[in-house]
């Protein structure tokens, strides 16, 4: 009984290598991230209203990729090659935005990369479901979220030592030249190409290939406690509009690229100390009241955000974010694999990730529309939509944590 208590009972190789693999990937994409929205703003053309578009696109497509990479790494039997093979393409495709020097070559590149999230995101999440033990799902997802997280913290401070060696003179007004944004681009990379070598040591359990529906038919069909969770993500997904818009709102009120990156670097941390933690938690109290805190806490947040204009309390606020996606994501993956039939695992989280991704798109419109009016309609419609997803969520009966 004394080893199930231990900090690492449940943590198998396997979760490991995709948590390092993930920390690895975070730390090249988080390099680029908080910078996307500035580069993306230099470019001919480019407004608000696409940002939004380009964010939105960018997850919606991928969608329709990770249904797909779900159901055949069942159909299968062979879950790593999907995700050896997501990680090498978005490694290869890192490089592209160096030499991006238009907003539809920008739009292009975007939505691409994100196709090798899209290929190996179902298959990952299904093999660490299968890795660990039924009352350890919420733990191991909880780990692989902090290790991804903590490459999401490693990455921001990265760029800001390029930023400052490379731009020092520009940092205060936030605006830097290209060629540096692009030479960080280049150097991102490195760490996308470590994460696809550290998959080829994954190994995965031998299954056969299976006879299953076809595909329609086991998206279209899920269990029926699934389904209605997947309708709550998805409002809730609609409800979690892009992060550029959070950023947008720290540099209106510092007007510092500097600390724009600061106040992602502390949303990172946060989400990293938080999300090993609550899925830890989701496994002994149970995913519905994890997830539904994260629910409540995103509406608060963002009716906080329409009247916050002082720097401490909108660092405040940042820490809430932080702890927002630690109470959501992890337990939101754990609760899928919970409802999921065994042979369809990879399918039901290619689902879960379509629902919540193609929700995304208008979700980051409507936020980049609205912004055009003032700020203060982009947050009110987050913080109305958070407050539906919880409102839904609320007669759900969820299957008990640590049962298979």
């Amino acid at each position: 009984m004394a080893a199930k208590r231990g900090l690492l009972y449940g943590l198998t190789l396997n979760i490991i290598l995709l948590a390092v693999a993930s920390f690895l990937t975070d730390v090249s994409s988080e390099m680029i991230l908080p910078i996307l929205p500035f580069f993306f703003l230099t470019l001919p053309g480019a407004d608000y209203a696409i940002l939004g578009l380009v964010d939105g696109l960018a997850e919606s497509t991928v969608s329709f990729v990770q249904i797909a990479s779900g159901y055949y790494s069942d159909k299968t039997g062979k879950r790593k090659a999907f995700v050896s093979f997501g990680y090498g393409f978005s490694f290869a495709l890192k490089t592209a935005f160096a030499f991006i020097v238009s907003w539809p070559q920008y739009v292009a590149a975007r939505v691409v990369e994100r196709m090798g999230k899209g290929v190996r995101n179902p298959p990952r999440d299904a093999i660490i479901a299968e890795s660990t033990q039924p009352e350890t799902v919420g733990k191991a997802f909880g780990f692989h979220r902090a290790m991804d997280t903590s490459g999401a913290i490693l990455g921001p401070i990265i760029a800001l030592i390029f930023l400052f060696t490379l731009a020092s003179a520009s940092l205060s007004g936030g605006t830097v030249p290209g060629d540096v944004y692009r030479f960080i681009f280049l150097v991102a990379a490195i760490p996308a190409a470590a994460a696809f070598i550290v998959t080829l040591f994954v190994r995965e359990k031998k299954r056969a290939a299976r006879k299953l529906k076809p595909l329609g038919a086991s998206i279209l069909h899920p269990p029926p406690r699934l389904r209605s969770f997947m309708v709550v993500a998805a409002v809730f997904s609609l409800a979690n509009f892009s992060y550029a818009f959070f950023l947008l709102k720290v540099q209106a009120v510092t007007g510092s690229l500097v600390m724009v990156i600061l106040f992602y670097l502390l949303y990172n941390i946060v989400y990293a100390i938080t999300a090993f933690l609550t899925g830890t938690l989701s496994d002994k109290i149970g995913r519905k009241r994890v997830i539904s805190t994260g629910y409540l806490l995103f509406a608060a947040l963002c009716v906080s955000l329409i009247f916050v204009n002082d720097l401490y309390l909108l660092a405040g606020l940042f820490v809430v974010y932080g702890l927002v996606h630690g109470f959501v994501e992890g337990p939101q993956r754990a609760l899928v694999a919970d409802l999921a039939s065994s042979e369809l695992k990879g399918t039901a989280m290619g689902t879960y990730h379509t629902s919540v991704g193609l929700a995304k798109l208008p979700s980051s419109i409507i936020a980049g529309v609205l912004w055009g009016f003032g700020s203060q309609y982009t947050f009110l419609f987050g913080a109305a939509l958070a407050a539906t997803a919880l409102v839904l969520f609320l007669p759900f009966r969820e299957k008990p944590a640590g049962t298979g």
